[in-house]
């Protein structure tokens, strides 16, 4: 690196490190109470966040601001593996909420030390750890950090400290090109994934309305009841109905609740999707595995762009071999803030059908997103909330348990181990639907020679028609409903032919799903789908 700055560049340089100090002293400003944590953690903060004498960020540096960084540099990562220790002892949802936001600092100002590094000749450290950003630039591990950060501090980051942040990302995105960070930040690898997603015109293909159509809709079994296009008037109508026969809430499919949203658009842009996340280089979390009680199921934080395109080629060849990956219940749109502007909150989450609860379990809207391909699996579960969930890509089957079902006819799990800690499991049913139940919709459209995508639409509509009875055909149906026959005797006190409801979510739909009653939901097509709890 070297080299004597342009203007452009120099501006840009300001602009940054501006950012970078309104942050450092933001920081500051909202550390936890020594109080409220141990006093050598409080030091660390206090050495990892303390601003840059002006003479280190101009070249050529002294040996004082050399060793200036160095000693910031070693508090930040100390900071960081005290946070991590912290949090790993905790189920997420106990962590205390002062080792929350110290992590949440300490990733942010590892960032900000890989920006202001990056530009001399400093060791930045630790590029180990970062497996999949090895690469000659910080820019990809800047963004590592920044994610981290958001990711595991989501809604506990005040909304300050989560706007500079984003203002300091804005520049160096709008910088990239000029600040002296190393300018090959899209390496050939990086220009291949961004031509390769931006070959497909949509995240999902108009033709699956054909596929749902045709194949999954006539195999519903009993539908939840719909009211169209809602308005509060006509939702509370329904529901003031829904309760002088029920006594409780009941869930409704909401047709045509959110056809306004421009996510509908938007987000089924392979080309757009790129846009928001910086050319897909934004990090986010990924559970890996069938679903989240499978075995072999992981999670690990990647590229946006990597996964994109994942999913665009395992929906474009579904016969490639490789595991499923899925983007669930994470707060993408406070993560990434250009696509919290393509939705709206439903309205009818203010109508007087709730606020006449007495029983509501949280102040506030939680807002999740959940994107994937085909095939993603939701295991069957309750959670404690009312939810409106909201298709806004792509289609999902739904099929809804009433929470009055006796718990024991559920079969919950226990506390389970996950990564060393004891987990209740109790909110998810050990019956895993598609081993139980027949049909396309749970992954039978093998045995009954249906397609599964729309390449093999195509490919059965073109081949010749034979009436030849295919006896390995009849062995494999009739070997896969024998199996299914012995998995349900395993779970004879539930509900496998009733007590359920079900249905399917087209984009603009939404389904209000009470708390309390169990749901299993499935992606029949690439899907992105928002979640409201309240």
């Amino acid at each position: 690196m070297g080299g004597s700055p342009t203007p452009s560049s120099t501006n840009s340089v300001t602009d940054l490190n501006s950012h970078a100090d309104k942050i450092r002293e933001e920081i500051r400003r909202t550390a936890p109470k020594q109080l409220s944590i141990p006093k050598s953690i409080s030091g660390l903060h206090t050495e990892a966040a303390r601003s840059l004498p002006p003479t280190a960020l101009i070249s050529p540096q002294t040996d004082e601001d050399r060793a200036i960084l160095l000693r910031i540099k070693t508090a930040i990562v100390a900071l960081r593996a005290l946070c991590q220790t912290k949090i790993n002892a905790y189920p997420f949802s106990s962590v205390p909420l002062p080792f929350l936001q110290l992590h949440t600092h300490a990733w942010i100002l590892s960032a900000l030390h890989k920006y202001t590094s990056s530009r001399y000749d400093v060791d930045v450290g630790d590029s180990s750890s970062y497996s999949e950003y090895e690469t000659k630039v910080p820019f990809d591990t800047i963004i590592f950090d920044i994610d981290t950060a958001l990711i595991i501090g989501g809604s506990s980051i005040p909304l300050q400290l989560r706007r500079l942040v984003s203002e300091f990302l804005e520049a160096l995105y709008a910088a990239e090109e000029e600040v002296d960070v190393d300018s090959s930040n899209c390496n050939s690898a990086d220009k291949t994934l961004i031509a390769s997603i931006k070959s497909f015109n949509y995240f999902c293909a108009p033709e699956y309305k054909e596929l749902i159509d045709t194949i999954y809709l006539p195999s519903l079994y009993a539908r939840i009841p719909t009211l169209a296009s809602p308005t509060i008037p006509s939702f509370d109508a329904y529901m003031d109905q829904t309760l002088l026969k029920c006594a409780s809430l009941q869930p409704i499919h909401l047709t045509g609740l959110a056809v306004t949203w421009p996510a509908l658009k938007t987000w089924n842009s392979p080309s757009y999707l790129l846009s928001v996340t910086n050319n897909g280089r934004r990090v986010v979390p990924v559970e890996i595995g069938k679903s989240y009680v499978s075995d072999s199921w992981t999670q690990e934080f990647r590229k946006f762009g990597s996964l994109l395109n994942d999913w665009l080629q395992h929906d474009s060849q579904p016969d490639r071999a490789c595991p499923t990956t899925y983007l669930a219940q994470h707060d993408l749109l406070l993560q990434v803030d250009p696509l919290r502007a393509d939705i709206l909150t439903p309205d009818l989450i203010h109508s007087a059908t709730f606020a006449r609860k007495e029983t509501s379990t949280t102040k506030m809207t939680l807002i999740n997103a959940w994107v994937g391909p085909a095939g993603t699996i939701s295991p069957l579960h309750t959670d404690p909330h009312d939810n409106i969930l909201v298709q806004a890509v792509g289609y999902k089957y739904v099929r809804l348990y009433p929470a009055t079902v006796s718990k024991e006819k559920m079969y919950p799990r226990g506390i389970e181990n996950q990564i060393g800690i004891g987990v209740d499991m109790g909110n998810t049913s050990a019956v895993e639907l598609e081993r139980g139940c027949f049909g396309a919709l749970f992954g039978d459209t093998d045995v009954l020679d249906l397609p599964t995508s729309v390449s093999v639409i195509h490919d059965k509509r073109n081949e010749k028609k034979e009436n030849e009875f295919d006896g390995d055909k009849f062995a494999r149906l009739r070997e896969r409903m024998l199996d299914k026959k012995k998995y349900r005797d395993r779970y004879e006190e539930f509900g496998w032919d009733g007590e359920f409801l079900d249905c399917i979510l087209a984009p603009g739909d939404g389904l209000f799903i009470p708390a309390g009653w169990w749901h299993y939901v499935k992606s029949l097509s690439p899907s992105f789908t928002v979640s409201f709890w309240f």
